[in-house]
């Protein structure tokens, strides 16, 4: 088989071979057959190019342009065409003149004996590309943002037609939807933004090479835009105002400063960084300022108005006083300004808070409504000090300073000239001059006569018999004619109020007339200053008479008093200088001095007295006078300027302020004052020049407060600063409505009414009241306006808990302590809230009618007797294992089936009443809720198995099978098979205590059980099951626990035994396992508890 393939694939083989040959042989006799076509070429003018051709069984090809033979350098050695052996055209050098030009159609044709064939044409392009832009953009384009932007570009002339790309900073645009490139070379975008703002060029590319035109740089302009403008101004006249306006765009815009209403002040008008800068404002320059940004892109304008206040001036500053106690003094202070000036005096107290204003009075210091004048009323030591009258606008502040001293007595008059001793022959006039010097009262001048020292004096009068005698109104004395008998000694006398003076003089008769002198005597010198003083000593200074001339004898005395002498003294005598020290002066008292000058002719005139000088207690830590003196004239000029006040709650304000230039040196910090409409005060003190800002609390809300800043240097206070007014906004009340009262007007209407806020409360406009009914759970909400709220439709025999909140526009405030009330036929009672505890609860106490008592006693000892006789019966059937003192009522087993506990956790338990509830009535210390009832009979009580039974009843106390809650469960019947008798035990025995212990309870601990949560007692009562296996539990504590007033005694469950009683009795317990713990927790009690008379 394998031969037979063999030989048949050979034959296949060799007739295959014949066949080619003989296709082979059929074709060498036919025409060329073309192998490779040429194909379009674009070469660009002067650069080679090859036309490829092939053919098979060709013996000639020829080149063929636009129909005619392309002549090649076969046939002309001069031309730059080369047919090439593989039948190609090439060329050395494209060539594209009018006289030559090889661009055309191209085909080739093969030829031989038997025919020719012709190739498909091609193309020779000859690619060239002009260097001039038919349209391009511009070397400069300005867009404003968001306008549409349009960028030209007509490529340059080309073959084959140029390509367009546009290049944005170097970078190839791309199109978006906001940028396109159109077919025509148009670069286009929609609406142009700042990032657009750039240099484009258009370029032009094909094979003859690239163009770029001319870089168009492109401006996206930005309209103005105010990023920060101009506000509204007021300040002082006098300071320097800066108003600010800082504008941006593209470009940068100009900014130009003008005045609506009026001129500009120039001179004092500059533009500093695109702000107006005004220097020493005043009045006349308040007005409308516009600030106007200009650009190619726009224009834009904004504007603010500058108020120049004048700061207050004092027309009338107080003068210094000296009074003496008991008297009354005034100190006058006028202050004027546009806008009126707020007067202030502020008093010599250590309190910073003591200000009096127009209309207040404080003491024994009053302000007068009108004039503002101070008046100070019985005055005494302790009003001696500084008194300052503020004047305080938005404008600026002054400050005026008077000293009143108050002395038990003013200094007594001084002789200022007396009367010299004369020698006269007779028949001579005698002149004895007297003048008296008295600041603090109006003295009187009288002379008397005494012939000799022993001798009484007479007085002289003008009116008497002797006609030689005149007194004159400067206090002088004129004897006409003397004789012999009018020698003698005259002495002038002056009194007044505050005491007496005197000095006399010797008229001689002598028989020879003597040189009379010239009576001239020196001019006196200015009024004495104290420079400094301490505790004993003080340094006085003064100027001479401009009318004394230069005299080498020259000097002067100084005279003192002090409070308690009787006359002046000299303190010092013969100083050649205007200065001394005058020592040995007692700590703590009040002197005045004068000081004369005296010459060879004698001493002149006394100087005006100086001011009363204090000297220093040997504590007192005062300044010098050089100090004080140098700290106040400091501070008398304006040092701070408070800038701004920014409510940033309803009770709080944000402070700003700045010192003046080279203020802040002389300071050492601010006092921050805060003055409310209703006069009250507050002063807060900001330390250190640096301090710039201070945020003021706890001011009342919905009140007008103004506030200014005084500085300070130790203990003297400068000039106030311009003052703010502030309104604060309202504020929810601080405080619920308090006396919160319930009246029952008919069954179902209640009226309820409660007190109205103070203003300090209320802290803004109450506009309503918000009453909420809760009964079970249900809130009624009621809003009122009037506080009363008459509430009708209610439900009798439901307790209601009724609270009131107070309501501004800026929200409800807390709400007052529950109120309860019980709607019933009956009238209802309630409590007031203890106002004096907050947190605690309002007591209530259901009413007790007469009646009910006087049933109740009848029925409970008929129960009782009733109960005894049948706890005796059933003590006859008990068993001799039982306790011979068991109540038989409890063997029953019919009483308590098998699967229910003695009591109703399932735990056998004792009752007795706990030492609190022996104490005190817990009916009317308990909140009473128609599903929450307290125990007011009983405490539980365990008995351990060790312990002698000593039971506090012979009544077994029964309750129905355990719940969770004792709310609307029906009474639990108990059919007795023995007697007949059914007892509603529901009806009237004690509920379960509030907090039963759950099961991890450690019993071994005392700890509170019952649970007083809100003023209100909770009872729970959880089934018997709940309670197993106590024994290894932890303790157990609750919130309730801490604050109950029950007492009790918790068991572990002890089940059922099957005696032949079927019942527990309280001694049986004695036999069994339990644990005993005992909670004692005593909740605090706000005052006394209401009595009850429900025991």
């Amino acid at each position: 088989m394998y031969d037979c393939v063999r030989k048949q694939c050979s034959r296949m083989g060799i007739i295959f071979i014949f066949c080619i040959l003989g296709f082979v042989a059929a074709n060498e006799g036919g025409p060329p057959v073309i192998t490779e076509h040429p194909s379009n070429v674009v070469a660009r003018r002067n650069d080679p190019a090859t036309l490829n051709c092939a053919a098979s069984g060709a013996s000639r090809i020829r080149w063929y342009r636009d129909g005619e033979e392309v002549t090649t350098s076969t046939l002309d050695t001069r031309s730059h065409r080369v047919l090439l052996l593989s039948g190609s055209l090439f060329f050395l050098r494209v060539t594209a003149t009018r006289r030559d030009n090889d661009a055309g159609t191209y085909w080739c044709v093969a030829s031989n004996s038997y025919g020719a064939t012709r190739s498909r044409s091609a193309t020779l392009t000859v690619a060239f590309l002009a260097d001039e832009f038919q349209a391009e953009p511009e070397s400069s384009v300005k867009a404003r943002v968001g306008e549409p932007l349009i960028l030209p570009c007509q490529p340059p002339k080309g073959s084959p037609p140029p390509e367009l790309t546009w290049l944005r900073d170097g970078e190839e645009v791309t199109n978006s939807s906001r940028v396109n490139v159109l077919a025509t070379g148009d670069l286009v975008i929609s609406q142009v933004v700042e990032e657009d703002s750039a240099v484009y060029i258009c370029r032009a590319r094909n094979a003859a090479g690239s163009r770029e035109s001319e870089p168009s740089k492109v401006i996206i302009m930005t309209p103005p835009w105010f990023e920060e403008r101009p506000a509204n101004v007021t300040v002082a006249s006098g300071v320097m105002v800066e108003l600010a306006c800082r504008a941006r765009g593209s470009p940068t815009p100009t900014v130009t400063w003008r005045r609506l209403d009026g001129k500009m002040p120039l001179g004092r008008a500059m533009i500093e960084d695109q702000r107006l800068v005004l220097d020493h404002v005043a009045a006349a320059d308040s007005g409308v300022y516009v600030c106007e940004v200009e650009s190619e892109a726009g224009i834009a304008a904004a504007r603010a108005t500058l108020t120049v206040v004048d700061a207050p001036e004092l027309t009338q500053k107080p003068q210094d006083v000296q009074v003496v106690s008991g008297e009354r003094a005034k100190l006058s202070c006028v202050v004027n300004g546009d806008p009126k000036p707020f007067v202030l005096w502020r008093l010599p107290d250590a309190d910073k808070t003591a200000l009096l204003s127009a209309g207040q009075s404080s003491g024994r210091a009053s302000v007068d409504g009108s004039s503002h004048t101070l008046l100070l009323q019985d005055v005494t030591t302790e009003d001696s000090g500084a008194y300052h009258c503020w004047g305080i606008s938005n404008g600026g502040g002054v400050t005026a300073r008077a000293e009143v001293t108050v002395v038990s007595a003013h200094p007594p008059p001084v002789v200022g000239v007396g009367p010299e001793d004369l020698k006269l022959v007779p028949g001579d006039i005698a002149s004895f001059p007297c003048e008296a010097v008295s600041e603090a009262a109006t003295p009187t001048i009288t002379w008397w006569y005494r012939p000799a020292a022993h001798l009484p004096a007479r007085q002289l009068t003008a009116e008497g018999d002797d006609a030689r005698i005149s007194l004159p109104t400067n206090g002088a004395l004129i004897l006409k004619d003397v004789q012999a008998d009018d020698a003698g000694i005259y002495t002038c006398h002056i009194t007044a109020d505050t005491g007496s003076v005197e000095q006399a003089a010797i008229l001689r008769i002598v028989d020879e007339p003597s040189l009379q002198e010239s009576f001239l005597l020196p001019a006196p010198p200015s009024k004495p200053r104290v420079m400094a003083v301490n505790e004993t000593a003080v340094r006085l200074t003064w100027l001479p008479n401009s009318r004394v001339s230069e005299s080498s004898s020259l000097s002067y005395t100084v005279e003192y008093w002090r409070q308690g002498w009787e006359e002046w003294r000299v303190a010092e005598a013969l100083i050649p200088q205007e200065t001394c020290v005058l020592g040995n002066l007692a700590p703590g008292y009040t002197y005045t001095f004068l000081v004369r000058a005296v010459t060879e002719r004698g001493a002149s005139f006394p100087s005006p007295w100086s001011d009363p000088v204090t000297t220093r207690s040997s504590r007192d830590p005062a300044l010098s006078e050089d100090q004080l003196r140098h700290v106040r004239r400091r501070l008398s000029r304006p040092a701070v300027t408070l800038n701004d006040a920014v409510i940033t709650a309803p009770d709080s304000v944000l402070l700003t302020w700045e010192f003046l230039p080279s203020m802040d040196e002389a300071v050492e910090g601010v006092l921050v004052y805060t003055l409310s409409e209703r006069g009250t005060v507050q002063v807060a003190t900001v330390l250190g020049s640096s301090s710039s800002s201070h945020l003021l609390h706890d001011l009342t809300p919905n009140t007008h407060f103004t506030i200014f800043l005084v500085p300070f240097w130790r203990s003297v206070e400068g000039t106030p600063s311009n003052s703010h007014t502030v309104f604060m906004p309202e504020d929810v009340p601080s405080t619920p409505p308090s006396d919160v009262r319930v009246t029952q007007r008919e069954e179902g209407f209640i009226l309820i009414t409660w007190a109205t806020l103070t203003v300090e409360q209320a802290r803004g406009e109450v506009i309503g009241y918000q009453v909420t009914l809760t009964h079970n759970g249900t809130q009624t909400l009621e809003t009122v306006q009037s506080p009363w709220l008459e509430a009708r439709g209610l439900a009798p025999g439901r307790l209601y808990t009724v609270r009131v909140a107070a309501q501004t526009a800026a929200g409800l405030g807390p709400f007052s302590a529950p109120v309860l009330m019980d709607v019933s036929s009956a009238d209802s009672h309630t409590q007031e809230a203890d106002e004096k505890d907050d947190d605690a609860s309002v007591l209530y106490a259901p009413p007790q009618p007469a009646w009910l008592v006087y049933l109740l006693i009848p029925l409970v000892l008929l129960l009782s007797m009733g109960t005894l006789l049948y706890v005796r019966r059933l003590r006859g059937k008990s068993t001799p294992t039982n306790p011979p003192h068991a109540p038989a009522l409890y063997q029953d087993p019919s009483l308590y089936p098998a699967h229910h506990s003695v009591n109703m956790y399932g735990e056998q338990k004792l009752w007795r009443p706990s030492e609190s509830d022996k104490e005190s009535s817990l009916s009317s210390t308990r909140l009473l809720r128609p599903e929450q009832l307290v125990n007011e009979y009983a405490e539980p009580r365990i008995q351990r198995a060790n312990e002698t039974t000593e039971p506090y009843a012979t009544t077994a106390l029964l309750v129905a099978p355990s719940s969770p809650r004792m709310t609307h469960a029906a009474p639990w019947r108990h059919q007795s098979d023995d007697s007949g008798v059914q007892v509603n035990w529901a009806a009237f025995l004690p509920p379960p205590p509030a907090c039963p212990p759950p099961r991890d309870f450690d019993m071994g601990d005392p700890v509170g059980a019952s649970d007083f949560c809100g003023g209100v007692y909770r009872v729970v009562t959880p089934s018997s099951s709940q309670y197993d296996n106590m024994a290894g539990s932890e303790q157990y504590e609750r919130p309730c626990d801490a604050t109950s007033e029950h007492t009790y005694d918790i068991y572990t469950q002890v089940a059922p035994v099957d005696n032949r009683g079927g019942f527990l009795t309280f001694n049986t317990l004695q036999a069994r396992d339990h644990r005993r713990a005992r909670s004692e927790s005593q909740p605090p009690v706000p005052g006394d508890p209401p009595q009850s008379n429900t025991h």
